[in-house]
C-alpha cells in the first residue's frame, strides 16, 4: 500500500508524465553485483519491467580481429546511445562492450593504455553517461581515466581528471568519491553521483570539477548505484540494496522514496538531460522545440507569444551538415508540427529556425530515437 500511494501522488503532482522506461542493469541477489539482464525499468509501474538482454541469452561478443568474449560478471557502468544501442565496461575488464537489443549480439574494443588493475577497485570502471555533445564517457573510481566515447565505439583516452581527483582529495576518505553512477546537464557538463551520495561537477571539456552537495534524505547506509535523469529533470536513483528507488530533486539535493523494487540495480541509463528546459529558455523567449527527445518524424515549435510569422526550419548533424530543410506558419500562441517525414535516421540533431526578419529564434539539440 505504501507504494501505490506515493506513486498516485506523484502522479497527480506531475512529477511523472507518460511512461518513463529507464535503462537497468540488474541481478539477482540483493547486496551483490552479479549480472543478470539489461532491462526496462517503468517508473510510473514499478511492477512492470522488460528484459532487453539477459546473462540466459549467453552473450558473445566479437572484437574487429575476430576474437570473442563473454559480457562479464560484474557490470556497474552502463549507457544506451541514440540508437537505443546499450554501451558497457565490465569492471574487471579493460573492454568496452556493445550490445544490439535487438539482435542480441554485439562487439567489443579494447582500452588502450588503460591502468586497469584487478586487485584495485580505483582503477574499476563504475560510472557511464551519454553527454548533450553525444559521445559517451566513463570515468573509473580514482578519476585517472576519463574515457570520450563516440556514438560508434571508438576510444579516446582523455587520461586523469586532474579536476576531480583534487575534489577527491579534500575528502576525509577519497571512497566516499567511488562507485555510484554518472549523468549530463544540457550544458555539456557532468555530474558523478558517488555511492555515497556525494556530487561532484565534471566539465571535460577544461577539467575543471567542483564538489556539488551530498544528497539528503537517503537512508543510513544506501548505496547509490544507478542514476539516470527523468524527463520532468529530476534523478532517479537506484541501489543494489534493500532500501527501493529515490526521486532526487537536484536543484535542492533532497530525495524522497519512490518505490520498492524487487531485485538489485547495478546502474540506469535514460535519454534525458539536466537543466534540458534551462537551455531553451536561454536560447529563446518566444519559441522552442518540445519534445527534444522524439521516436516519430514529427516535432513541434512551441510558439509562446501572439504573432503570426513563418520560420524556415533546418535541420544539421553533428557534422556541420544540413540534412533537412522546410518552413512552417506559425499563428499564435500554441504548437506547431513540423514533419520530418523519415528523412533522418536515428541521432542527435540541431534544429535552427530563422524568422521572415532573418532572425536565428531556435538553435535546439534533439535526439531522433526508433
Amino acid at each position: 500500500m505504501k507504494k501505490t500511494l506515493l506513486f498516485s501522488s506523484l502522479l497527480v503532482a506531475g512529477t511523472f508524465l507518460n511512461a518513463q522506461d529507464i535503462t537497468a542493469v540488474t541481478g539477482i541477489t540483493k547486496g551483490k553485483i552479479e549480472f543478470n539482464d539489461f532491462r526496462k525499468i517503468d517508473l510510473n509501474n514499478l511492477n512492470s519491467s522488460s528484459i532487453l538482454v539477459s546473462k540466459s541469452d549467453n552473450l558473445n561478443l566479437i572484437s574487429d580481429a575476430g576474437k570473442t568474449c563473454n559480457c562479464g560478471k560484474y557490470i556497474a557502468a552502463m549507457t544506451t546511445n541514440a540508437a537505443g544501442e546499450i554501451f558497457f565496461i565490465p569492471m574487471t575488464q579493460s573492454r568496452l562492450m556493445t550490445v544490439n537489443t535487438a539482435s542480441k549480439s554485439g562487439t567489443f574494443k579494447e582500452i588502450e593504455k588503460s591502468s586497469l588493475d584487478t586487485k584495485n577497485q580505483g582503477t574499476y570502471f563504475a560510472r557511464m553517461t551519454t553527454a548533450s555533445d553525444g559521445f559517451i564517457y566513463a570515468l573509473n573510481n580514482n578519476g585517472t581515466e576519463l574515457l570520450k566515447i563516440s556514438a560508434s565505439g571508438n576510444i579516446q583516452n582523455l587520461g586523469s581528471a586532474n579536476g576531480f581527483i583534487a575534489e577527491m582529495k579534500k575528502m576525509t576518505n577519497e571512497t566516499q568519491a567511488f562507485g555510484g553512477d554518472m549523468i549530463a546537464d544540457a550544458f555539456g557538463n557532468l555530474y558523478v553521483i558517488s555511492a555515497a551520495g556525494n556530487i561532484f561537477k565534471i566539465n571535460p571539456n577544461n577539467d575543471s570539477s567542483s564538489f556539488i552537495g551530498k544528497i539528503k534524505g537517503l537512508p543510513e547506509n544506501y548505496t547509490v548505484n544507478g542514476a539516470a535523469v527523468t524527463k520532468d529533470g529530476n534523478v532517479v536513483l537506484a541501489t543494489t540494496s534493500q532500501n527501493g528507488i529515490y526521486i532526487l530533486n537536484f536543484d535542492t539535493l533532497e530525495a524522497k522514496f519512490a518505490g520498492n523494487y524487487d531485485v538489485p540495480v547495478y546502474d540506469l541509463a535514460s535519454p534525458y538531460l539536466l537543466k534540458q528546459n534551462q537551455l531553451e529558455d536561454l536560447t529563446n523567449s518566444s519559441y522552442s522545440l518540445f519534445p527534444t527527445i522524439v521516436k516519430t518524424s514529427e516535432l513541434n515549435i512551441v510558439s509562446k507569444v501572439n504573432e503570426a510569422t513563418k520560420l524556415d526550419i533546418t535541420v544539421w548533424n553533428l557534422n556541420h551538415k544540413m540534412v533537412y530543410s522546410n518552413s512552417v506558419a506559425v499563428k499564435s500562441i500554441g504548437d506547431f508540427k513540423v514533419n520530418l517525414k523519415g528523412a533522418l535516421q536515428p541521432g542527435i540533431y540541431i534544429l535552427k529556425a530563422v524568422n521572415q526578419n532573418g532572425a536565428e529564434v531556435i538553435n535546439t539539440k534533439f535526439t531522433l530515437v526508433k
